[in-house]
């Protein structure tokens, strides 16, 4: 079996059969280029997995990026997208040979994937039912059965529940085992995988460093939960009362009350599919479903007299659904400004003291002098600043942060949140509630839980 050589900065990068190397570097270093530029020479031999905006800044078109971030977004349950025909783009009207050998060879591996990566609770359900951490398990498995000899997984466990993270590591000791060459690119030390044999280190799309290594020991930090009493002596700004939501015929949240008062910061908590982003879009009012739910917002209940955007201007969200379809023609000013809304829903032209609350968040977190690029050119993580700096603008009453810091490097999102914590210490009226899976994802100041997928803490 042949070598797989892409070339770096004008050095030779080569991945040898069985090999399996973690890439590591700081942001704009080019862990997601590389990845894609392997897949792209060697196509019948190494399977991509990358997730969201990142695939354009990695040269790909936007329409295989959303393809990536998606699974498709259509009707079409788990088990149809991870048919023979589906996973490798055979037409149902194409006649070919009966091929058993290779249906035979992926019934095993689709047996295997099946239980590696616990696909069994979402086999029958849409595609578009499931959450990010769902869609990610789905698209691995999906390039497994695509039974190359390589596989380029690129920052496969962000979004991942702990419990998720711990069954993908083990899952890449056992493709390792059956000698597949692997190729993950990470953003977290904490992150690269036991099987580990080599790594190679960039910088500014040049290779640092590269070579046998041995994987650290260090693993994520569980979350620390707190309990602490409401603060009843302020407004409410939220009030859900015996809350069900259905997902084929399974109740997310099994009749929760939750009482959130002006100026609390609340972190929500879960396993992948436990409902924590379902329940903001019902928050925010994206879902029908608002309606039909008991949810008061700032002492209101959507409907007659309470149009939603009499509410829903007095909100902001940052969420990995709104990154991946942020129109990537867009310039980064456009993109901060487009959250400006009126009670009407009808978009605002940004006052002078936006524009200057603008340019100060542009410039502490780096975007200034990039103002003007276009969106799908920047990295996931710096895109995913510039609409922190959208949800921010408005100076919103309630800020829902939906894994804020997913796709961040480490400088990048320790300034972020540095920047978070002053504002929060600045603005003690905001209401707050983040979704995160590990505890260097929170702002400082969260000190309130809530625990989805279980009793409610």
């Amino acid at each position: 079996m042949n070598t797989w050589t892409v070339e770096i900065g004008g050095v030779a990068w080569t991945v040898a059969p069985g090999e399996r190397w973690v890439v590591t570097g700081p942001a704009a270093s080019g862990k997601t280029w590389v990845s894609a530029q392997l897949a792209r020479r060697y196509p019948d031999d190494v399977a991509l997995v990358t997730f969201g905006g990142q695939a354009a800044a990695a040269g790909t078109d936007w329409a295989g990026a959303r393809w990536y971030a998606s699974v498709g977004y259509d009707s079409r349950t788990v088990a149809e997208t991870l048919t023979y025909e589906a996973v490798n783009g055979i037409s149902p009207f194409e006649v070919r040979d009966p091929e058993p050998e290779a249906r035979e060879a992926f019934a095993k591996a689709f047996d295997w994937a099946r239980e590696a990566l616990l696909l069994d609770p979402l086999l029958e359900r849409q595609t578009l039912q499931l959450s990010n951490g769902e869609q990610r398990r789905v698209m691995l498995a999906r390039a497994i059965l695509r039974l190359t000899p390589a596989l380029a997984l690129d920052d496969p466990f962000a979004g991942l529940d702990p419990a998720m993270q711990r069954t993908l590591r083990d899952a890449l000791d056992a493709l390792a085992a059956q000698g597949r060459t692997l190729v993950v690119t990470v953003r977290n030390e904490d992150e690269i995988p036991p099987c580990t044999t080599h790594r190679l280190r960039l910088r500014d799309r040049a290779i640092e460093s590269q070579g046998p290594c041995r994987p650290p020991k260090a693993r994520p930090r569980e979350m620390a939960f707190r309990k602490n009493p409401p603060s009843l002596d302020t407004p409410t700004a939220l009030r859900l009362r015996d809350l069900h939501y259905q997902v084929d015929g399974r109740d997310l949240f099994g009749g929760l009350d939750w009482e959130v008062h002006a100026g609390e910061r609340w972190l929500m908590v879960g396993p992948n599919g436990s409902g924590k982003s379902t329940l903001l879009s019902l928050i925010l009012g994206d879902s029908p479903m608002a309606y039909a739910c008991d949810i008061e917002r700032f002492g209101a209940r959507l409907g007659p007299g309470v149009p939603l955007w009499s509410v829903r201007s007095r909100m902001a969200l940052v969420s990995p659904e709104l990154q991946a379809f942020a129109d990537p023609g867009q310039t980064v000013e456009a993109a901060v400004f487009s959250g400006l809304f009126d009670r009407e829903g009808q978009r605002k032209r940004p006052t002078p003291a936006q524009r200057k609350t603008a340019a100060a968040l542009l410039n502490a977190l780096g975007l200034y002098e990039r103002r003007k690029e276009r969106l799908g050119t920047l990295s996931d993580g710096l895109a995913r600043l510039a609409l922190v700096i959208r949800a921010l603008v408005p100076a919103p009453d309630l800020l829902l942060l939906d894994e804020l810091c997913m796709n961040l490097e480490d400088a990048e999102r320790d300034r972020l949140l540095r920047l978070l914590g002053r504002l929060l210490d600045e603005t003690p009226a905001l209401t707050v509630v983040c979704v995160a899976h590990r505890p260097d994802h929170v702002p400082p100041g969260f000190d309130r839980v809530l625990k989805l997928g279980g009793p409610h803490a």
